[in-house]
């Protein structure tokens, strides 16, 4: 195997795997949330700071959507350079909606999870002190306003799965679940809405990598080389 082909088998596989593991990860992240089958949307600040305070296993699931963060992405461009002719529009605006919103997920887990899991390293007198810095984070308060943003990440993929079902580039019993999961997502807030979407993605995405790792579902520039501009 020569040195391109053994480049491109890697991309085409590597491209596959973040199918597999954003579900996987989105998944444990939601399923580890406190409350998980309360349907409320009306969380006051006091009660959100409840769940995490001293909740190590919700900290580590929100890490886990961190490192989600970059399979969102590279699945977004894949999907840019998949979709040519009837859905390239689609593609490429749903495109760029979806990275632009995977960065808003990166800067609202990193500002509203990892930071205050370091608050949970103080005392419980230093931690109280801190209460209304905490409040005013949650209330979006600053240029954390900028995290209202998030929905532009459904928004992206619901445009990238219209482009695929309209283009036909993957079978609809693959697209559907995408579109149908990326619907789902759009949700006040609301943890097993968030899993039950993350469970529908999987429908369509597991069986589409599983496609490309066994190299029955193979088009060119379909895989990371659009990172490199081929």
């Amino acid at each position: 195997m020569n040195e391109n082909k053994l480049l491109n088998e890697t991309k085409r596989i590597g491209t596959a795997l973040t199918f597999i593991f954003y579900p996987i990860l989105a998944g444990v992240a939601f399923a580890v949330h406190p409350n998980l089958l309360s349907l409320n949307i009306g969380h006051d600040i006091q009660v959100r700071i409840n769940e995490f305070h001293g909740n190590q296993i919700l900290h580590f699931g929100h890490v886990l959507m961190v490192f989600a963060v970059p399979l969102l992405i590279t699945i977004a461009i894949h999907f840019m350079n998949l979709l040519k002719r009837r859905g390239a529009w689609w593609g490429f605006f749903g495109g760029l909606l979806a990275v632009a919103g995977a960065v808003i997920l990166a800067v609202d887990k990193g500002a509203l999870c990892l930071v205050p899991s370091a608050f949970d390293t103080l005392t419980e007198a230093q931690f109280q002190a801190l209460v209304p810095g905490i409040e005013a984070m949650f209330q979006y308060k600053g240029w954390l306003w900028i995290l209202q943003l998030l929905p532009l990440l459904p928004l992206g993929f619901i445009l990238q799965s219209i482009g695929l079902i309209i283009s036909k580039e993957i079978p609809r019993k693959q697209s559907i679940p995408m579109l149908i999961g990326s619907i789902l997502m759009v949700n006040p807030d609301i943890d097993l809405i968030g899993l039950a979407a993350t469970i529908v993605l999987a429908i369509g995405f597991i069986p589409y990598a599983i496609q490309m790792i066994q190299g029955t579902r193979l088009v060119e520039n379909q895989t990371l080389a659009g990172f490199s501009g081929k």
